[in-house]
């Protein structure tokens, strides 16, 4: 947990850490990039958009794949964006999609509803509804596997989804997600019932336990002896941030899950995300070399 005499409000609003811009203008510069990046990914690749897997208009998924690759066996890269659960969506999250998609991946990124339209509770289930709308997907295909990421709270819930067993039907196939890349997440949400994160939200501190994967350290572990699990933060997150994402590391590594850290120089928490679109960048690299 963090240090009761911390400002919680500053050190979990991450566009107040940035090196590059002030906090109005990073997230302002993050949003453009997102649009602009996104739209060239819908300009240069296959894309399959609004395609829904739950009954209300956010519960959707975009497709993305080269137009050169064979869908069938192409490994599933499934994205969960960020946004404090209350805020951007699927629809811009496709920047990243390029030079996965050049290796040979097909992209997913995944919508859901947003605080306070939806509860925590109810967006953790819609998540693991439309991950088991890939799993159809990934049989379909005949993928070689599927492959989680998401960005802060997109990284939690990605989290969330390495205990998730879909007890409720065994055509999913829990071993088919083969990994997963947690970037700049937040794994304990209790420190964020005193701060404007909770407004809409509205956790419990008994809540916010409960939603947290830090709580589920030895049930992830458990599902996940066969997979690698990637955790990044960057240089410039928060320092709770940074904190967070190293006590998950090592909790997961003791428990022995093949993990790797990686500690990105000269970004924050917003670039960090961004630089995947690059090819050459440090994570992409990352995920070329392990699971490709």
């Amino acid at each position: 947990m963090a240090d009761k005499g911390l400002d919680l409000e500053y050190h979990y609003s991450p566009s107040r850490w940035s090196h590059r811009y002030s906090p109005d203008d990073v997230i302002d510069a993050h949003i453009k990039f997102m649009e602009d990046h996104t739209k060239t990914a819908k300009w240069c690749l296959e894309v399959e958009t609004d395609i829904c897997y739950g009954k209300t208009q956010n519960q959707k998924i975009d497709v993305y794949i080269d137009k050169k690759t064979n869908k069938k066996g192409s490994p599933i890269f499934a994205y969960l964006h960020g946004g404090y659960w209350q805020a951007l969506s699927r629809e811009d999250s496709g920047f990243l999609a390029p030079p996965l998609a050049q290796a040979g991946a097909t992209i997913v990124t995944i919508g859901h509803d947003l605080a306070p339209t939806a509860s925590m509770d109810e967006i953790v289930l819609q998540v693991k509804r439309a991950l088991a709308f890939i799993f159809k997907l990934a049989k379909e295909r005949q993928s070689s596997g599927i492959y989680l990421c998401g960005h802060s709270a997109g990284a939690h819930l990605a989290a969330m989804m390495l205990m998730s067993e879909f007890e409720e039907d065994d055509a999913f196939d829990c071993e088919l997600i083969k990994g997963a890349v947690l970037i700049s997440g937040i794994y304990d949400l209790r420190p964020l019932v005193t701060t404007y994160v909770n407004e809409p939200l509205k956790l419990t501190r008994e809540d916010a336990w409960r939603f947290s994967p830090s709580n589920f350290i030895n049930e992830i572990a458990r599902m996940s002896q066969s997979r690698e699990v990637i955790l990044a933060v960057a240089e410039y997150d928060p320092p709770e941030y940074r904190r967070q994402t190293g006590e998950m590391e090592k909790s997961l590594r003791d428990k022995g899950v093949k993990t790797k850290y990686y500690d990105i120089p000269d970004t924050d928490h917003f670039n960090i995300v961004e630089k995947l679109h690059n090819a050459n960048y440090t994570l992409t690299q990352v995920k070329y070399s392990s699971y490709y």
